[in-house]
């Protein structure tokens, strides 16, 4: 009697996981998987782990409760419900890589500057944040970092394109569906990104990175490949991969999740040619002139 008890509580116990289906993502009236909508990847996990935790890729409940309590809107970052140490989750240590013996990052007009050049002697040396082209830390992407605000982005999806919006400075990337990369020698802001669809998956690979985008010490030849996965209700799956052959010996990347954000994509005040800059370079004007003095 005992055992058949024990028997009938196992069965009713894991009634709900054996009857549960899994999770398919709602879909488009274009029949591929619908990842409209506002998104945030605020948080205060980052990139990188840090380095005294080794290999361990899963938070302690008493980290996950002091990171959690600074703000409802920077939490852990949580992959499956797990709360991660990093978003690199290869190679294990959670770091990027170090680059090929011999190879040196590459470089652009900021990073090589000319003999007797200095970033205040015109706007073109000025960060590209500074100018109000793109925000800081890779926040557009690709690879799409967090900042501490304004994390916020919007899908829009096409029958041939998909845009990703972005909060800060009002990026739009525009992703060519079932397209071929540029040839023309063009390097646009946010890089050549092209995509298609492997089942419930969106894939975009982008290449023809600008030098203004440096990443990592690459943009010459640097491929990032991202995925995006609904993975339930409220969760959007990022995965990337990072590719320079004459960099790495072999690609890295890691993954995140894309929670809903509290409202709509807010306007962010920042264009190109606004004050800061110019005010900047007439700072360093009138410091020049007054130690010439």
């Amino acid at each position: 009697m005992r055992g058949a008890l024990i028997l009938m509580l196992a069965i009713i116990a894991t009634a709900p996981a054996i009857g549960q289906e899994p999770y398919r993502a709602p879909h488009t009236w274009l029949g591929y998987p619908d990842l409209q909508g506002y998104w945030t990847n605020e948080t205060k996990t980052r990139l990188e782990r840090p380095v005294e935790m080794g290999d361990r890729l899963i938070l302690t409940p008493e980290e996950v409760a002091e990171i959690d309590s600074f703000s409802k809107f920077h939490p852990a970052m949580r992959v499956d419900g797990q709360p991660r140490t990093s978003f690199i989750t290869d190679p294990p240590n959670g770091q990027v890589p170090p680059m090929k013996p011999g190879v040196a990052p590459d470089t652009n007009r900021r990073t090589a500057l000319l003999p007797g050049e200095r970033y205040t002697d015109g706007p073109e040396l000025q960060l590209i944040d500074d100018r109000c082209i793109l925000p800081i830390g890779n926040n557009a992407g690709p690879v799409m970092l967090p900042l501490s605000g304004n994390s916020n982005y919007q899908i829009i999806q096409t029958e041939h394109h998909v845009v990703i919006l972005v909060e800060m400075i009002h990026d739009a990337r525009i992703v060519r569906l079932n397209g071929k990369h540029r040839t023309d020698g063009q390097r646009p802001y946010l890089g050549d990104s092209i995509g298609w669809y492997e089942g419930e998956t969106l894939v975009v690979e982008t290449t023809n990175y600008p030098p203004e985008q440096l990443f990592r010490g690459s943009w010459k030849n640097l491929t990032v490949t991202e995925r995006f996965t609904r993975v339930r209700d409220g969760r959007l799956l990022y995965a990337f991969t990072v590719d320079d052959p004459t960099k790495w010996d072999r690609p890295w990347g890691g993954e995140y999740e894309f929670r809903p954000s509290a409202g709509p994509i807010e306007e962010y005040a920042c264009r190109e040619g606004e004050v800061s800059v110019p005010a900047m370079l007439l700072a360093a004007r009138r410091r020049e002139a007054v130690g010439k003095e």
